[in-house]
């Protein structure tokens, strides 16, 4: 009997403490004793941010791109994902984030440095050794290299070599067949201009070198099928291929959005993009495959990557590849710092009509992935980071003393991810100018006109200046610029993205761009008019048929043919742009030494035969106006680089 009393006691004990609990646990989660939700860096709540988007979008998506695809992942999961707009404007088709399919552009560079360093994991590429013993004998001896490089150099965009725009692009729909990536390579070699290690300079070029050596060293037939095995498919990234494999995949590209570009305050169609030099920027897929590539990277302390077999490689991959500020900034391995709440690194994509952007925070285990179809999206995505990223521009401290004054470092700059020895040279005064004007003693207004930018800096160190402006995504990898100085003048700059320049010279100058278009217009309109009255002349049979005047016709002539070989060129150029291809370029510069050696020739005897006829005034001035405008026009062709074979 007293044993079931004490039952029936500790019964009631435990039931009391029981409903104690049930009234306890909800007044806990009153009092905010509970976990709160979680939030993005600048402290939206997971379960708010889609409306925050939405208004985003409302507001300000229409005027950049017709469509976006927007996926958010934190502590290992997609907790945001959604499309906005349309894939085109034809047909209006929405975008939706599981199917549609998009350009990753450039972000694919993190892929290749992803394998890399899978391969440096696993002991077969050290990142020191020089890239002459990675590569196939007989393709290396190709190659024109004229300093030897490492792949930590290639990681850091710091191999020393300029730009080459020629066959960068072209339209899959009109090609007929594959350009295999050596071809590539070597039909789309830029010059070294720089000793490698010293500054750092963007080059496609030369991460997509490091793709051919990931296939050659990992035994693969190529990147695509070494990208497919190792880092596609452990992720699991069924909606995402390579060049290689969507290449007249009609299947996968019915889910493709329509590339856009601007035109008269407007946004029209493009063709998408095939290229050459793949591996720097031709993977495509959709925004939550690529959310699954975010999560890899952001696992949990102390747990692994299922891209590496060692956590190590995944923390070396994401801490800095390079060290001295001094000399130049560096990467984290080809991965971009970008100027964040948290520390944030990731990289941008741009192509022909579409661009994208991938950022992670590897400690707080976020990520975006925004995807646009739209060459002019990049100033839309700069506003989606601004809301999701937040910056430290409202922490930056400025000294009150002892900072030199900024108008020192004003002038003009050209990056070194600029055209030389090529054609294209001409355009460096509007690709890859950097005007820098000071504000007041601490301020500089930089116009970086090769991407568009135009932002301001505050001096936060003697000749370090830090971003103040808020505006497109790529300002936020340029957040930070030292002007290396030389007996008190600027002599260049350090960015801390991959766009160092140098202090402009007189012929990378505006003026001497004016100087050389105007003996160019000079050389041009002569040996067009010219013609035309010696012809009319002949016709009305008002011109003595001497031997000079034949051969002098002759000589005008060639500067006629001169002028048609080189505007034809440029038209042509003009016409495909980025599609033009190396080998149309050389055939008319093979007519341009033709023509040179026939005006030669014909000079000669010209002078020949002026000494032996006796010359009427109006010939003498013709002759002598033929070969100042011939002098001209061959000495700006020469400048701008219309001798120089590609």
């Amino acid at each position: 009997m007293n044993n079931s009393k004490r039952i029936r006691g500790v019964g009631k004990t435990l039931l009391t403490l029981l409903m104690a609990i049930s009234f306890i646990l909800p007044a806990l989660t009153v009092f905010g004793t509970e976990s709160p939700e979680a939030t993005t860096p600048t402290g939206i709540p997971f379960s708010q941010v889609g409306n925050y988007i939405d208004q985003l979008v409302a507001d300000h998506m229409e005027q950049y791109t017709p469509g976006m695809a927007i996926a958010i992942v934190h502590d290992g999961e997609i907790v945001f994902s959604r499309g906005y707009g349309y894939t085109d404007l034809t047909r209006q088709t929405p975008v939706n984030p599981a199917t549609t399919v998009f350009e990753y552009g450039s972000i694919n560079k993190l892929f290749i440095y992803t394998a890399v360093m899978q391969l440096v994991g696993q002991g077969l590429i050290n990142l020191d050794d020089y890239v002459q013993n990675l590569l196939p004998a007989d393709f290396y001896d190709q190659l024109n290299f004229v300093y030897p490089f490492t792949m930590r150099d290639i990681l850091n965009h710091s191999a020393g070599f300029a730009e080459f725009m020629l066959g960068g692009f072209n339209d899959p729909e009109v090609m007929d067949e594959a350009i295999s990536l050596r071809d590539g390579l070597l039909t789309s070699q830029p010059t070294q201009i720089f000793q490698p290690g010293t500054a750092s300079s963007y080059s496609n070029f030369a991460t997509a070198l490091a793709g051919y050596i990931v296939a050659y060293i990992g035994g693969y037939e190529s990147f695509t099928d070494f990208e497919r095995a190792n880092i596609l498919q452990p992720l699991g990234m069924t909606s995402t291929k390579n060049q290689g494999d969507w290449f007249w995949d009609e299947a996968f590209m019915q889910n493709h959005a329509r590339a856009h570009e601007p035109s008269d305050n407007d946004l029209v169609q493009t063709y998408w993009a095939y290229i050459p030099i793949y591996p720097a920027g031709s993977l495509r897929g959709t925004v939550e495959d690529l959310a699954q590539f975010a999560i890899a990277l952001t696992p949990a302390q102390g747990e692994n990557s299922p891209l590496f077999s060692s956590r190590t490689t995944l923390d070396t991959m994401l801490s800095p590849s390079y060290h001295d500020r001094s000399v130049m900034w560096g990467t984290y391995h080809g991965f971009m710092k970008y100027d964040a709440i948290y520390h944030a690194l990731g990289h941008a994509g741009g192509t022909l009509g579409m661009n994208s952007e991938f950022v992670i925070m590897p400690n707080e285990r976020f990520g975006v992935v925004v995807l646009t179809n739209s060459v002019v999206g990049a100033n839309f995505i700069g506003m989606v980071l601004d809301l999701l990223l937040g910056d430290t521009i409202d922490d930056i401290i400025v000294p009150t003393s002892g900072l030199p004054n900024a108008s020192a470092v004003a002038g003009n700059y050209t990056m070194l991810r600029r055209h030389e020895g090529n054609l294209f040279e001409f355009a460096n005064i509007f690709t890859a100018s950097i005007v820098v004007e000071a504000v007041d003693s601490n301020t500089i207004n930089v116009d970086i006109q090769g991407m568009n930018l135009n932002l301001t800096y505050v001096q936060v160190e003697p000749y370090v200046f830090r971003l103040v402006s808020r505006g497109s995504s790529l300002a936020r990898i340029a957040y930070e610029m030292r002007f290396i100085m030389e007996d008190g003048n600027p002599i260049g700059i350090s960015v801390s993205g991959p766009f160092d320049a140098t202090a402009q010279t007189f012929g990378q100058s505006f003026a001497a761009f004016i100087i050389n278009t105007i003996m160019l217009a000079v050389g041009i309109m002569f040996f067009v008019a010219m013609p035309i009255i010696v012809l009319i002349s002949f016709l009305r049979k008002r011109q003595n048929q001497t031997t000079f005047n034949l051969i002098s016709n002759g000589f005008l002539l060639t500067g006629a043919l001169l002028v048609i070989n080189n505007v034809t060129l440029f038209l042509r150029v003009l016409s495909q742009m980025m599609a033009t291809q190396a080998s149309m370029v050389n055939f008319h510069i093979w007519i341009n030494f033709a023509l040179l050696a026939v005006s030669a020739v014909l000079l000669v005897a010209s002078i020949f035969f002026a000494t032996k006829d006796k010359l009427e005034n109006k010939c003498k001035i013709k002759f002598i106006g033929s070969i100042v405008a011939m002098a001209l026009l061959i000495f700006s062709l020469w400048n701008w680089n219309f001798f120089a074979l590609m």
